[in-house]
């Protein structure tokens, strides 16, 4: 049985079945994603035909690997298939052409990867990165990116988010400082508090789908401690990171994860967000997050109730990792 939508009962029914009809039997979208990095080297890490799935090879054990891009088997590109032009669209909106040169190994981090090297030029890595920069994202396919907003400092959303997540950051940090078995926090949570909460990133977008309209907000965010003599120059410091959502009505859902480490960040994980991608009105950010000494590609169902990954595909990890697996 087709069930007309409300909006479409003021329509002849012989209109309305049409249009019911044609919105039933409308193609799902087929697409393939890729990280695209500075040196031009793009890694497919996500496709989607109605699912999500990750047939690129994310290990080159027991891989046996192609020669050419004409040998690489078609189901690795995914959804999109393997003649799909591919487009990569960049940090600051510019859309480009890729062209497709080859495949070639990389080393990220201690992981070893197969990618494809595209046409692209983009700034010379740096030597304080610990890998190679991402410029963007590459899309073979109908998928269209959209906008994260990227909300700056000077905005008077920044001091209001920082008072509105006070409360979580506190509790997650708790946590955090409680997740010790042989080591106690030098200060304790009335001391903690004394210090301020600084918020360094807050990514942003605003939806409208079915389940209504409402607001996505992930923040970065980190409250400093003096170091002490034993710290060596580098005190502690609290990072906690997450999710904020808001609608109208109803209290904002706020998800923290905080963790305790020194000034150096050793192990903390940073978002870059490539944009968002609508499809079959659910809505998916899609963001590397990255520390020291991992990386990982991500594509995340976004709706009022939640956030829920539904890709993860790690890009690198560090020689002990790696060694562990």
């Amino acid at each position: 049985m087709i069930r007309v939508p409300p909006a479409l009962r003021r329509l002849p029914l012989l209109a309305a079945c049409a249009l019911a009809l044609s919105l039933a039997d409308a193609p799902k979208p087929h697409f393939t994603l890729g990280v695209l990095r500075a040196d031009g080297l793009m890694i497919p890490f996500a496709s989607y035909d109605g699912d999500w799935s990750v047939p690129w090879p994310t290990s080159l054990r027991n891989v046996t690997l192609p020669i050419s891009l004409r040998d690489v088997e078609p189901k690795w590109w995914g959804a999109a298939g393997p003649d799909a032009a591919w487009t990569a669209v960049l940090q600051d909106g510019r859309k480009q052409a890729l062209q497709l040169l080859g495949l070639r190994q990389t080393r990220v981090f201690c992981t070893s990867r197969l990618g494809v090297q595209t046409d692209h030029i983009g700034a010379p890595a740096s030597p304080e990165d610990p890998t190679v920069a991402k410029d963007g994202l590459a899309i073979a396919g109908d998928a269209a990116l959209l906008p994260i907003e990227r909300v700056a400092k000077s905005s008077p959303d920044w001091g209001a988010m920082t008072r509105e997540i006070a409360k979580k950051f506190e509790q997650a940090e708790d946590a955090a400082a409680d997740n010790f078995t042989n080591w106690k926090h030098p200060y304790k949570a009335a001391q903690r508090r004394t210090y301020p909460i600084q918020l360094e990133a807050l990514y942003r977008s605003n939806e409208q789908t079915k389940r209504g309209a409402w607001r996505v907000s992930y923040v970065e965010a980190v409250r400093t401690f003096p170091a002490r003599p034993e710290d060596k120059g580098c005190g502690l410091i609290t990072y906690a990171s997450g999710w904020v959502l808001e609608r109208d009505g109803h209290e904002p859902k706020i998800a923290l994860h905080a963790r305790v480490a020194y000034c150096d960040r050793n192990e903390v994980a940073f978002m870059q967000p490539f944009g968002r991608i609508v499809v079959q009105d659910e809505v998916y950010w899609v963001y590397q997050v990255s520390s020291w000494s991992d990386e990982a590609y991500a594509v995340a169902r976004v709706r009022p109730a939640g956030v829920d990954p539904v890709v993860v595909t790690m890009g690198g990890r560090d020689c002990k990792a790696e060694g562990r697996r």
